[in-house]
């Protein structure tokens, strides 16, 4: 029989951006607005650092808007597009959260979420910076 005890798996954040895991990272990497990305499981030995960005895409938000006003102000159907314009350039001015995992192999691994998804980045951003500090402290 070996002498070692198995320490149970513990979850601390299951969200869009991952999950961590007292052992691990289960990670989305090139997760974008319509893609899933690609499941990367990363032991937490492996992982240096993460950090949580705000992506922004001002030129291109104020053109949709300039568009989409002026396509509000015409007439017939293309109000609906205008709106839709509209509607894009909030999203582009509002910011999208961005979570990049850095590995000891120097991966930097990026997952792009909704500008709504911003609370759930920063919750995996939190959990995983806990369970590295607390791996490099014990």
């Amino acid at each position: 029989m070996s002498g070692s005890i198995q320490q149970a798996e513990s979850t601390f954040v299951e969200n869009a951006f991952g999950t961590v895991t007292n052992k691990r990272v289960v990670y989305y990497r090139n997760k974008g607005w319509l893609s899933g990305g690609s499941r990367e499981d990363i032991p937490l030995q492996h992982v240096t650092s993460v950090r949580l960005d705000v992506s922004r895409s001002i030129i291109a938000g104020l053109f949709f808007l300039l568009v989409g006003m002026t396509l509000l102000a015409a007439d017939g159907g293309l109000k609906i597009l205008g709106l839709l314009f509209v509607a894009f350039a909030v999203i582009l001015l509002w910011g999208s959260p961005r979570v990049i995992v850095n590995t000891a192999g120097r991966d930097l691994n990026a997952a792009k979420g909704w500008p709504w998804h911003r609370q759930e980045a920063a919750a995996f951003v939190d959990a995983l910076r806990t369970q590295l500090f607390n791996r490099s402290s014990a």
